[in-house]
């Protein structure tokens, strides 16, 4: 009999990627392409559809957000509080969210209850109205959010990051103010939804045990799909500033924690030196295990986390360190991060450290495609 010894930590090795499901895509009659994941057990789907109707295609600060929020504030035939009993009643759960770059409306329902669910979603993405005093309550509560956040170093520093990288001209880098909630009206939000959540601009995601027949229902319900009026979306261009301001300081003198962004603009996933990009983030900081971790939390105490990430924009990518340390270590911590990226930068990685890494995003990518709805998540970014 083998005799183990416990006190030694089993080696390390690669695992054995087992393969991708690949969708099945059909087109509706108006030419809105269709992916279709059947995966799973049990008798529910994930219905999701994808505009280009994120800030990148916004005119005004905050529309784009305020556009998908108040999808389902009411439509010709329902109002908001209508809406919402439909959903609970038939156990179905509906999800709007607006990004950097695109504008996202998902559907949890149970198959049996799709005759009743489907229209319904189809109703609120094709048939908005906005009502006004559904807007007010929205302005109001963002105004209130709004007013806590900038008490807030972590808010404070992401938006200010933002807006230096980007510019306060670009819809990725503009900072929310007040005044910017309170010109918020009815007519940009009804302008938005006509420009940007168009048939032409749209494409869904299905996940979950798909039941027979659901693509005649789909056609039912979205075939007739047509944009009204408007310009086509296209693909928005907004030219990213070079950064002339490198640092910038918020005072908050009654804090007792400062907020840390370092970071820059790079290459999104699209660009071949992507997962060699990837992997070095993650070594600096995108797991718990990261170089950033070691030296800030596990050995100096500053923080209790810092990470480093990427973001894959349309047009370009976003790289920032996070963390919030005392005010007391805070040049101490800077003078350590820096010291993390420059290590990073000019020596080699060990092989020892490459092989945890790699072991560790494949776990990662593995853990990402289990179930039908974490296959949706990937396709729908990819």
């Amino acid at each position: 009999m083998q005799i183990i010894d416990r006190q030694k930590a089993p080696a390390a090795k690669l695992l054995e990627f087992l393969g991708n499901i690949e969708p099945r895509q059909i087109k509706l009659s108006n030419d809105i392409p269709v992916y279709m994941i059947d995966e799973g057990p049990t008798e529910v789907l994930r219905i999701e559809l994808v505009f280009k109707a994120g800030n990148l295609y916004q005119n005004q600060k905050h529309i784009a957000k305020a556009t998908s929020a108040l999808l389902a504030g009411g439509t010709s035939s329902h109002s908001a509080e209508e809406i919402s009993e439909h959903f609970d009643f038939y156990g179905s759960y509906l999800e709007t969210i607006s990004g950097k770059d695109n504008a996202y409306v998902a559907l949890y329902t149970l198959n049996k209850h799709l005759e009743n669910t489907l229209p319904m979603l189809a109703e609120i993405v094709i048939d908005p109205v906005f009502p006004e005093q559904e807007l007010e309550v929205y302005r109001a509560n963002c105004l209130q959010h709004l007013s806590v956040n900038q008490q807030k170093v972590k808010y404070l520093a992401r938006v200010h990051f933002n807006e230096q990288v980007f510019g306060d001209k670009h819809p990725y880098g503009m900072r929310l103010q007040a005044f910017h909630l309170e010109n918020l009206q009815r007519t940009y939000l009804q302008e938005h939804h006509r420009n940007y959540y168009r048939a032409e601009e749209c494409l869904m995601v299905v996940s979950g045990k798909i039941p027979p027949g659901f693509e005649m229902m789909l056609e039912k319900h979205f075939g007739g799909f047509r944009s009204k009026g408007g310009r086509t979306a296209g693909s928005a261009k907004v030219p990213i500033p070079f950064p002339t301001e490198k640092v910038r300081f918020i005072e908050k003198n009654d804090a007792s924690q400062a907020a840390i962004r370092i970071g820059k603009t790079t290459i999104n996933r699209l660009h071949p030196d992507y997962p060699a990009l990837f992997i070095a983030n993650t070594i600096l900081g995108g797991y718990f295990g990261s170089r950033l971790m070691h030296n800030i939390r596990e050995d100096k105490g500053y923080t209790y986390g810092i990470g480093s990430g990427l973001s894959s924009l349309q047009h370009g990518g976003l790289f920032v360190i996070s963390s919030e340390v005392g005010t007391k270590v805070l040049p101490a911590a800077m003078k350590e991060i820096y010291f993390e990226i420059r290590r990073l930068r000019e020596e080699i990685v060990s092989q020892e450290e490459l092989t945890l890494v790699k072991n560790y995003l494949m776990g990662s990518l593995m853990r990402s495609m289990d179930g039908p709805f974490a296959l949706s998540e990937r396709l729908r970014t990819a």
